[in-house]
């Protein structure tokens, strides 16, 4: 055989596997499309709450169950699924003859937001979940008519050394603190943050949502949709950022243009400033609690906006010997009487202690 008649064979052959690679499969799918052997028989269901399977469950055997299995797509399982707007992301596996497995994810509800159109259950990423059913004659309440602003707080993102006296520098004499208001922090926190509406009785809303921090806002909500109000997502960033065990106890959040707040029950408000660095300030904010803890006191506010430099109050040490009242230019006391500003330089959070060598363990001590 000549050496064209050898080249002629391979490209025949060559043909044919190609043919056959490419002609079987689709054979086998085009017949597998109408051929009732592979109709959906059962659906395998991962990834789904607890409260949520059984009815996602009933949704895809109404909409899959009898389908052929090679015309289920991703994309058909997303459409029977549209209703739940808890429904993160879905992925299918075919088991054949008749078995379709699905697995899918959920957004984590996180917060309740107060809209101007009633209560929504949102994700932490701004997806709304679910709204909050009114029963008759319970009144909308309406956010449009709440005061959620910030005013009073300290700037956030500017430095603490601007606002307060160096570590161990003694205040000018004569200029001890107003009681309640504390070096360094140049106003109380505001009290709108720690006076949050809650759902009234009245309003219906998903099992175990109740709880959640409450977010307001004046935007109008929709379920299934994302939230476009950058304030509310500001909200919503700080409070997932948090440790679970402090979200937990989260009562909720006000942001504005250049402040974020979030009130903890039984412990501090904490003015974040804006959302930048996250994981730095939610550190500083777990170093300063934990500083108070050891000391058995109670944190009233925690100012992380500069996490390399947080604020907190009621002070943690007081003067050695004497009182500030009576302390001497440059004596290197630091004010406590009626409050203060304990200082984690760095993130250390390491206490202030007296000559002794002992940390006080009290905002104020005996001269």
């Amino acid at each position: 055989m000549t050496a064209a008649g050898v080249r002629r064979r391979r490209t025949l052959a060559a043909v044919a596997l190609a043919v056959l690679i490419v002609g079987v499969p689709a054979g086998v799918w085009a017949w597998g499309r109408n051929a009732s052997a592979f109709d959906v028989r059962h659906i395998v269901l991962t990834g789904a709450r607890p409260a949520h399977t059984r009815a996602v469950r009933r949704a895809l055997a109404r909409n899959l169950l009898g389908v052929n299995l090679f015309r289920v797509s991703t994309a058909r399982v997303r459409a029977a699924l549209a209703a739940f707007p808890y429904v993160a992301d879905v992925s299918i596996d075919r088991d054949f003859p008749g078995t379709l497995k699905v697995h899918m994810s959920e957004y984590v509800p996180s917060a309740l937001v107060l809209a101007s159109d009633g209560w929504f259950v949102v994700a932490g990423q701004g997806r709304v979940l679910a709204a909050g059913a009114m029963k008759p004659g319970v009144p909308t309440p309406s956010s449009t008519h709440l005061a959620v602003t910030t005013a009073g707080s300290p700037s956030p993102g500017a430095s603490p050394s601007a606002a307060s006296p160096s570590p161990g520098a003694s205040p000018s004499p004569g200029a001890s603190p107003s009681p309640g208001v504390s070096p360094g922090v140049t106003g109380v926190p505001s009290p709108s943050v720690t006076a949050l509406p809650r759902p009234a009785a009245g309003v219906t809303l998903p099992r175990g949502t109740r709880s959640l921090p409450v977010v307001v806002t004046a935007a109008h909500l929709t379920v299934g949709a994302a939230i476009a109000d950058e304030h509310t997502l500001a909200a919503l960033r700080v409070l997932a950022a948090l440790p679970s065990a402090l979200r937990r106890k989260a009562v909720g959040a006000v942001a504005s243009d250049t402040s974020i707040r979030v009130a903890i029950s039984g412990g501090p408000v904490v003015e974040f400033g804006d959302t930048s660095r996250l994981r730095a300030k939610v550190l500083a904010l777990r170093v300063v609690l934990a500083l108070y803890q050891r000391k058995h006191l109670t944190c009233t506010f925690v100012d992380v906006s500069v996490p390399d430099r947080p604020l907190a109050t009621p002070l943690l040490q007081a003067p050695p010997t004497q009182s500030a009242a009576t302390a001497s230019p440059g004596t290197g006391t630091t004010a406590a009487a009626g409050g203060g500003t304990a200082t984690a330089g760095g993130g250390t959070g390491a206490a202030k202690t007296t000559p002794t060598g002992k940390p006080s363990g009290s905002p104020t001590s005996k001269p």
